[in-house]
């Protein structure tokens, strides 16, 4: 059902599920004047990145934290330039993303690229094009979709910039980040990803915007980064829904 469902695409799945009468994170019945189809109590909860962030990779940081730079950008460089999240990945956000990516609900991706263009345009960001995070082909068609694609496809409809699925390939399978140390993150993703050499000259010079649905510790998206540098490009931001935590030494 899951296959037959994604042939039609993501807009087929919104009219089936449609997003703008129940809240995408509690389910709740609301009315469609509600922003980015989330109730009242929902828009409170969910820890929104509007106060001090990460300067180099978007993660929340508490306002007794010192620091402008997180635990993580403090301890290592990163290869993209800078990164931008909306939520910090508390409970209803991972529960939000979790629906997103394992329970066929690609249609809250729509929702959830609404405000990730409300933050673009906060920071007055600007590329050439979009690309998501590339899943191994294996895994796509189990799952039917990527999630991180139907994020960049959204924004880049709004934007009014190229979203290239097959630009940027992930060449071989990687084990779960989930379970891994931050060094073993870096290590198990380290070559991951290409750039066809055929397609290389759509990346020259080119401002590209990365897209995921989490960013954690930035292993992934260095090693997109650094795929899409030596193919040519020029600056790499990353744009995530959701930001780990920042988590302080003495956690």
């Amino acid at each position: 059902m899951k296959r037959i469902l994604s042939a039609f695409g993501e807009g087929f799945l919104d009219l089936i599920f449609p997003s703008n009468i129940y809240c995408i994170s509690c389910g709740n019945i609301i009315d469609d004047t509600r922003p980015y189809a989330l109730c009242d109590t929902c828009v409170r909860s969910l820890r929104w990145a509007n106060g001090r962030t990460c300067e180099r990779c978007g993660k929340i940081l508490q306002e007794d934290y010192g620091p402008d730079l997180c635990t993580d950008c403090i301890d290592g460089d990163h290869v993209f330039e800078k990164g931008f999240t909306c939520v910090e990945y508390g409970a209803a956000e991972r529960e939000l993303i979790h629906r997103f990516k394992y329970k066929d609900q690609a249609y809250l991706g729509r929702k959830m690229a609404e405000i990730m263009y409300d933050r673009i345009l906060a920071e007055e960001l600007e590329a050439d094009l979009i690309l998501p995070v590339p899943m191994f082909r294996r895994k796509e068609r189990q799952r039917g979709y990527n999630q991180a694609a139907v994020l960049a496809a959204n924004l880049a409809k709004r934007m009014g910039i190229p979203c290239d699925t097959k630009l940027l390939v992930r060449t071989m399978e990687t084990e779960a980040m989930s379970r891994l140390s931050a060094p073993d993150r870096r290590e198990n993703i380290r070559g991951a990803f290409s750039v066809p050499p055929n397609r290389r000259d759509k990346l020259a010079g080119k401002t590209v915007l990365l897209v995921d649905d989490v960013y954690t510790t930035g292993s992934t998206a260095d090693a997109c980064a650094a795929a899409l540098l030596a193919a040519g490009a020029s600056r790499i931001f990353v744009f995530t829904f959701a930001s780990g935590a920042n988590l302080k030494k003495s956690e």
